[in-house]
This record gives C-alpha cells, structure tokens and sequence, in this order.
C-alpha cells in the first residue's frame, strides 16, 4: 500500500537535493569565484575617467614618495655635517686633531656615498680636505668650486648643490657653517662641505609602479635638471613645471603637451631644498591599463575555477568518500537497514539513527556514581587522579570530586600511605572554614579508588588566565593578591602550610570569588617547626631556604604568592630556565628585576611588596600574610579597586592552549 502523499514528496525532495560534492563545489563558487566574478564585471565597466583617476593617484603618490626619499637622503647627510661642524676639534683646521677627525669620519660615512670632506673659509676658500682614494678629484674640486660661488657668507649657504656628471648621476654638496659666539657676535669661521654621490637620487628618480612609459625627473626651482632623464624638461607641460617649481604643496592633474596632447602629471616639493619631484605620463597609457585589468581579471576567474576543481576533487578523496565508506560500516553494525536515498549528510544522520536505536534495544546505558555521587563530566586529568563535576542527590548541589587511582600503586602499602594522604587532605581543609579557600564536604575510600568531595568553582584558575591573557593589570593585581593573602592568612593562624601556592591552584570565580585550592601537599606543622629533608612544591614557587636544605616555613608561602604577583604584573615569572635546574640556579642565585622595569607607571607601594616578598631570605620578607593582606587591601580602599569576574576570563579549550602550547 503507498505511503501518505507527504511522505511521497520528502523522498522526492530528498532525491532532488544535491550531493555533498555538488554542495561543495556550490560553496567554493559562492565564496571564491562569484566575488571575483563581480569585481571583473565592475572592472569591465569602469570608463577611461574612472582609469584616469587612478593614473594620477598614483603618479601623485610615487611623486610624493620620490620626495621624501629625496629629502630623507639629504637630511641624513645634512645632520652628518651639521654634526661635524659642532665638533671644537675643527677650531684649528690646521691642526692634526683635524685632519685625523676628517679621515675617520671620511671612513665612517663611505657606505653612505660621501666621498669627499673639505673645511673652506668665510671667503669659500678650501683649508683642508680628505676624499675617498681613486675618487675623480676634478668633480670634487668643481662641484666644491659651485657650492661657494655666488653665495657670499659661507653661513648662509645650507643649500644642498648639485653638480651634474656625463653619467647622470650627480654630485651633491652639502655645507654647515663654522660659528662660534665671541662677545655676543657671531664669528663665521667657515663651513664643513660633503661632497656626496647622487646615484641613490638616480635610482630614486625611476620608481616601478607608475610604468614604462612614465617619467619622473628630480629638478631644482632654477630649472636645473638634478637628475638626468630619457625625456628633457622641455617635454613636459610648461603648466605643469610652473606649478611644480613655484615651491607650493604637490598636486596632480591633467596637463596639455606641445602637441595638444593630455598629458596626466603629477609634482612634489622636496621638503628643506629648492627641488622638486615631476612625474608625466601620456593618457592613452590608461586605455592600456584598462585592458590589461581585463586580462587579469580573466585569468584570475580561469585560476579560481581550476582552485575550485582541485579543491573539489579534494574534498571527495578526503571527507566525502570516507563519509561515504562510514555510512556503509554503520549500516553493517546496525544489522541492516533501508539504503539512503539522499546526500550523504542524511544518509549519515539514518545510520546514526538505526545505530542508536539498535544499541538502545540490546542495552540501556549505566549512571556511573562515585559513592552516593554522581558524575557528570570529567574536568581534569593528572598523574595520580581526577577531577570531575558530580552531582550530591541528597542535598541537591554540584560538587567537585577529586579521586586517586588507587589500584596503580604498586603495593598495599602505597595504597594506604596515599589513603593516609587523602583523608589529610580532607580533614586539612576542612578546618578551614574561609571565603578564600575552597570548602571540602566529604571524603570516602575503597580498595581501589578514593575520592574528597569539595566546593565546585565556576569560572577558571589563574593559569588558565594567563594562558589566555599572558598578565593583568595592577588595578586588577591589588585585590586578587589580597584575597590569596587574606587566605592564606586564615591558614597560618591555624598553623596550616600550602607548600605549593601556584596559579594551577587558585580559582577564579564567575560570581567574583577567589579561592585557594588543593592542600593536597600541605602538612599540619607548628610556625616554629622546621621542615625535614623532603621537598615539597613546583619549580620556580619553592623558596631559596627550602632549596637550601632548611625546610619550609610560612614565609615559603609568601614567597610563592610573590612568584604569583610578579607573573601577574608582568607575563612572566621571575625566576626562570631551560630546565629545572637551570630555574633552581636562578631561585637560589639571582636577583629579581623590579617589575616596575616592564610595566612603567605601576604604583611604587606594589612594586616594593613583591619585591619584598621575592626576597631571598625569609626574615627579609614581611612578617606575615595577614600584614600582606593589610598592605594590599589598604591599596585597594584608596584606588577603589575592587575584584569582578571579567568576560576576558573566560577559560580557552583545550584546542586552543594546544595552539598555543605548538
């Protein structure tokens, strides 16, 4: 008997509905070839005005880039001979002091293309000179013979002269003067003259972008050609080289040549010279741009389409035919089954389905609990145990189960020595009824598991936070550091030790708590108790005394919590190495750098607490947590700082620290 109607018309647009490959070649069109497609159109419609336009944006941008460059050159060279000139050493240019100081300095500024030094007086007479050996001393001595001519005070002379060559590439000479101040008179003393090669102007002068048939000339408002050119001056609309050397800002715009052409030109002036950049270009060049924008265009859609093969028949090698294959082997586990009649995403879907309900039939999924607890999911894993978010059914909380493998241990006695360990644990915490300490309810052992119940934390440890954000502010640092101290000091009155304060066991809170957690290495000890041989703790926390060999005392965890602060306040922690024995050495013999060193304009109060706190001695560090938490609360008051849970804190997946971590 046929199906309803409605069941009739889902096979059909089932079997209408396009493959998974078909999909993704639809997407791949839709994502890298229609954009592209759109921009070819809308390049295709662009008219020779639009091409125009761009033409002089860029001539105007390659001549204002030229003109900087220029002035970047000269300015080098200028403040070099402004230097020199400074120097009293060239008071007596007669002297040996002086001519010594014109080699080194000749020998220094080689690679910067000067290639001559001459000291010349008041009247432009040279006193003294040094060159590079083999340089043309006939350009020397005529460009130095330019650079005074025709300029009376050598004082007044900062001009920078060029000196053309047959090359094209010419010489510029660059003058500061020689004053000196005698009885509120200015005496000129004469000048120091670089001469200096202008091949780097040359290659300045033929930039690429604005094409072949582009020229750019480098002039001086005297029509002098600067840098020699294929095109003279005189090619270049005589509109268009007025405005260029009236001196006024750069500009750009459509010129009429001798020959009534349009010529698209663009001017810079050269910022503290009397230069000025030229750039023309025929406007018939914008048609040629044009085509070869279509061009591209063409062969850029031609690439995207074979991208998008490549990347299909990809596709199917890698995600489609496996899905396929997987489809067949859950059809298989299920016992059979209709055959899809859709894509594979719902072909997929049915087996799933039939998989489930299959496994559903035959066998009904088992509640996992740990005592009278229930566990939901597991959040952390280590050498020893777990820690999972569970369920407590009898008083209707979540809770945090913290278990111990027991059954890995290698003997009975290990068992036990750990079981010991745990109820200490356990009745450790317990003690301790504080806001800043994680509360444990429960505690409960077997022959081959053992776990604690405890508060659970919403939020994230402030390990997690640094993997994220790498440090905090001081605004944040104050009232974080004083509830851990504040902690920390509920623990001391009850002579309890922490022995491994660490940013792995401080929680952060999304209702704006901050809790220390896992006393899990902690002992009960008196304050005036000095510890045994055994060293608890992590690398980089564990106080110098402890390395030393004299046990651990309350200052120990002061010292950690320093450790803390400073990572908090800087990125990083103070002590740091290659390996473990590389951080050892450091914690026992180096100092630690004032964080107020990488974070400037951290208040002074903060930076000298961890500094105290890192100190190497333990008398050296303040008396107590209590007093630590005092002195940052006191911060805190007067700043009106006050600890919030922030969006920002929220903790990265495990994807994303392995990113990280890679």
């Amino acid at each position: 008997m046929p199906g309803p109607p409605d069941s009739f018309l889902r096979r059909l647009l089932l079997r209408l509905r396009p493959r998974l490959l078909a999909r993704v070649l639809l997407a791949l069109g839709a994502v890298g070839l229609l954009p592209l497609a759109i921009v070819s159109v809308g390049l295709a419609d662009l008219n020779r005005g639009a091409i125009e336009e761009q033409v002089l944006r860029t001539h105007a941008l390659a001549a204002n880039t030229a003109a900087e460059r220029v002035a970047s050159f000269l300015a080098v060279r200028r403040s070099l001979a402004e230097g020199m000139a400074g120097n009293p050493l060239l008071a007596d240019p007669s002297s040996l002091a002086a001519q010594e100081l014109l080699r080194q300095n000749l020998g220094a500024w080689a690679d910067l293309g000067v290639i001559a030094i001459a000291i010349v007086d008041g009247q432009g007479r040279e006193g003294l000179r040094a060159q590079i050996k083999g340089a043309d001393q006939g350009r020397i001595d005529r460009a130095l013979a330019a650079s005074g001519s025709g300029r009376g005070s050598v004082g007044r002379g900062r001009e920078p002269i060029p000196v053309m060559s047959p090359s094209g590439a010419p010489l510029v000479v660059l003058r500061a003067p020689l004053a000196r101040a005698e009885e509120g008179e200015t005496r000129d003393l004469g000048a120091v003259a670089l001469v200096c090669d202008g091949e780097a102007l040359v290659e300045i002068a033929q930039p690429n972008e604005i094409g072949d048939e582009a020229d750019l000339l480098l002039v001086g408002h005297d029509r002098r050609l600067i840098v020699a050119a294929r095109t003279p001056l005189s090619a270049f609309p005589e509109e268009l080289v007025k405005s260029a050397l009236s001196g006024k800002l750069g500009g750009a715009g459509r010129f009429r040549g001798a020959t009534g052409e349009t010529i698209l030109g663009a001017f810079a002036p050269v910022p503290r010279s009397s230069w000025s950049i030229l750039s023309r270009q025929p406007a018939r060049v914008a048609d040629a741009v044009a085509i070869r924008l279509r061009r591209r265009a063409l062969l850029a859609i031609g690439a995207a389409l074979a991208l998008i093969a490549a990347l299909g028949a990809l596709a199917w090698w890698t995600v489609i035919k496996p899905l396929k294959d997987l489809v067949r082997a859950q059809r298989r586990l299920a016992r059979g089954g209709a055959q899809g009649g859709g894509d594979e995403i719902a072909d997929l879907r049915d087996a799933f389905s039939l998989l489930e309900r299959s496994v559903s039939d035959r066998e009904a999924l088992a509640q996992i609990f740990l005592g009278r607890y229930q566990v939901i999911e597991l959040l952390g894993s280590g050498a020893m145990g777990s820690v999972f978010r569970g369920w407590d059914p009898k008083l209707e909380r979540t809770v945090a189960l913290k278990t111990v493998r027991l059954g890995e241990l290698p003997n009975s006695e290990s068992r036990a020595s750990q079981l010991r360990n745990l109820r200490r644990e356990a009745i450790t915490v317990a003690r301790l009824n504080h806001p800043n300490i994680v509360a444990v309810y429960d505690v409960e052992d077997a022959v081959e598991a053992a776990f604690i119940a405890m508060e659970l934390v919403d939020g994230a440890s402030l390990e997690s936070l640094f993997w994220s954000r790498g440090k905090m502010t001081a605004e944040e640092v104050i009232p974080l550091g004083a509830a851990i101290a504040r902690g920390l000091a509920a623990a001391h009155e009850r002579e309890i030790l922490h022995r491994d304060i660490k940013p792995a066991n401080l929680l952060l809170g999304r209702d704006g708590a901050i809790k220390i957690t896992d006393f899990g290495i902690s002992e009960l000890a008196s304050i005036s108790e000095k510890g045994g041989a055994a060293i608890f703790g992590t690398p980089g926390y564990i106080p110098p005394e402890t390395l030393r060999g004299e046990g651990y005392g309350l200052q120990g965890d002061l010292f950690a919590l320093g450790v803390v602060l400073y990572h908090a306040l800087v990125g990083k922690r103070p002590f740091v190495g290659g390996t473990v024995r590389d951080v050892v050495r450091a914690t026992l013999t180096d100092k630690a750098i004032p964080p107020s060193q990488s974070v400037p304009g951290l208040p002074p109060m903060l930076d000298q607490l961890v500094l105290a706190l890192l100190a190497s001695e333990p008398e050296d560090r303040p008396a107590n947590a209590a007093e630590v938490a005092a002195t940052l609360e006191g911060m805190a008051t007067e700043m009106r700082l006050r600890w919030r849970w922030r969006p920002e804190y929220e903790p990265m997946t495990t994807e994303q620290i392995a990113r990280i971590a890679a």
